[in-house]
Parts: structure tokens; sequence; C-alpha cells
């Protein structure tokens, strides 16, 4: 087996959407776990290609074979490790959304699986002095995942231009979708299908049992038990995604102020994003205007 392209991210900019939507053409072969993690940890790069293959249990010929994972544009080092597997040759495709809506929306997110104590400002001040280790640093690196001219940079230095499809959140994918989605399939050289583009995915939920969701998402020693009785790590994170899953309940989430925007935009992204209109040729305005 032959991965020939991989999602980048960003994290919370409709990836897992767009694998949803894409895992429906005959010819795409997207795993069952859409992150694999296989180029992020050492402990499981150092398994070796096979590992990795063993994560695509759906394959089946499929002429355009990857994966989805937002962790892989945050640690830029992951490039040299895709190029090393893949090739020179494999399609990148990364998906940006204006910085500030994303960090919201990811602090959103870790404060509803109980992991975020502070208030979106006091965790974005607080983010610098949450970096003891990789897993930590995913968690709560709200501002540094939209850095994305300096983690760009880095990728585009270990493959060339044409490798890249970029895309921006809130113009091609909310509101030119149907013609997003053909270039994505023009981009992976499979040919064009009729899918179905209403997919909603990661919407915004609560919790229906605090106590479950604590159980699951937490170490303890029943999971501890369970790793030993269930050895498949994707098995696992198949079973942990049900769970969580099953215990959610939509709700409305909160919209960042509009001043709050321009205040992110103006102290942390402005640079950022000019830097970012460079490296993938694209006006960005959308977000700072």
């Amino acid at each position: 087996m032959q991965q020939n392209f991989v999602c980048i991210g960003a994290q919370k900019a409709g990836t897992t959407t767009l694998a949803e939507i894409l895992s429906q053409h005959s010819d795409i072969c997207i795993p069952p776990i859409k992150e694999t993690k296989y180029f992020l940890f050492d402990a499981d790069y150092q398994k070796g290609k096979s590992f990795y293959d063993s994560y695509f249990t759906n394959f089946n010929n499929q002429k355009a074979v990857g994966e989805f994972d937002p962790d892989y544009l945050l640690f830029p080092f992951t490039g040299q490790r895709i190029l090393d597997t893949l090739g020179a040759d494999v399609k990148i495709i990364v998906v940006l959304r204006n910085p500030a809506d994303r960090a919201y929306s990811h602090y959103l997110m870790t404060k509803r699986k109980g992991l975020e104590p502070l208030d979106f400002m006091a965790a974005i001040k607080e983010e610098a002095n949450r970096k003891s280790d990789i897993k930590t640093q995913k968690i709560f690196a709200y501002k540094e995942r939209g850095m994305y001219g300096q983690q760009l940079k880095q990728f585009l230095n270990t493959f060339k231009p044409e490798n890249f499809l970029f895309l921006v959140f809130e113009e091609d994918f909310l509101k030119n979708r149907q013609a997003t989605i053909a270039k994505v399939q023009e981009f992976l050289q499979v040919k064009e299908q009729n899918l179905n583009l209403d997919v909603h995915s990661n919407e915004a939920g609560e919790a229906k049992s605090e106590s479950l969701n604590e159980f699951v998402r937490k170490p303890n020693f029943v999971k501890r038990v369970l790793k030993d009785i269930l050895p498949s790590k994707s098995f696992r994170k198949t079973v942990r995604k049900m769970f969580i899953k099953q215990n959610m309940q939509k709700v409305s989430a909160p919209k960042l102020e509009n001043e709050q925007r321009s205040q992110l935009i103006a102290d942390y992204y402005f640079d950022d994003i000019k830097l970012t209109e460079q490296l993938i040729n694209r006006d960005l305005s959308v977000w700072y205007k």
C-alpha cells in the first residue's frame, strides 16, 4: 500500500467534514480513524510503515489513499517524516481559517471536554506556560495553531509548491463548497463524482453526563485494564469516539465578539497572516479587513 496524500490541517477548519465528504468517493481511501498521529509520536513512527498501513483497514485498491491530521501542521517536524515515508510527490491539502475564530472554536471544544478551567483571553495569555509535552501543547495551543505562516514555511522548505492545495475555510469551504470539492478531487487525480456535501461534523455539543465524559477522557484504572484486553490502538480509539459521540447533545455555540477578534488579529496574528499570504499567494484580507 502506498498512501499518496495527507491533509495537515488546520484544526477547527472543516477538515473532519472534508474527510467525511471525500470518504464517500469510491476511489478515495481515508482510514476509519482519520487522525492516525503516526508521523507525530516517536513511539508510533518507530514502528515503521507496516504499522501506519494497519490503520487503513478499508483499503481496497483505491487510487487516492491518505489521512487527515491537523496536528501535523502544528508540529512541522512531521513534514520530513512524511517525505521520508511517502515520498517527494505526496499531495498535501491545507485548509486555513481565520486564526482568531479558529482559536475560539478550539477553546470552546477544550472547555466542553472539561480540560479548560480558564476564560478565553486568560487561556490565550497562559498558553506559553502549558508546553510541558506534545500532548499538553496540542490541547492548549489556541494561539499557536493559528500561526500558519511560521508552520507552512517549514513545510514549503520540505516539499515543492506544486505538492500543495491551499483552501480558505470561509471562502472555499463555506461559500463555494461544491466547486471546492470538485477542485480537491481534481487535485487527488480521481474522477469527479457527485458527493453529498450536506455533512455537518464536529458540531458544538456538551456532555449529557459529565461523569461519563470525565471517565472516557481521563486516565483511570478501568481504561488501563481495557488497554490490556483491547491491544489494538485503532479499535480503542473507535470505541472511545463512539462513547463520546453517544454522550453528546447539540448546543448553540457562543460567537467570538468582533472586538475580541480584531484585538487578537492585531495583537498576535496580523504579521503572520501577511506572511501566509506571501507563502500561499492568496489574499487573506477577509480575516482582517
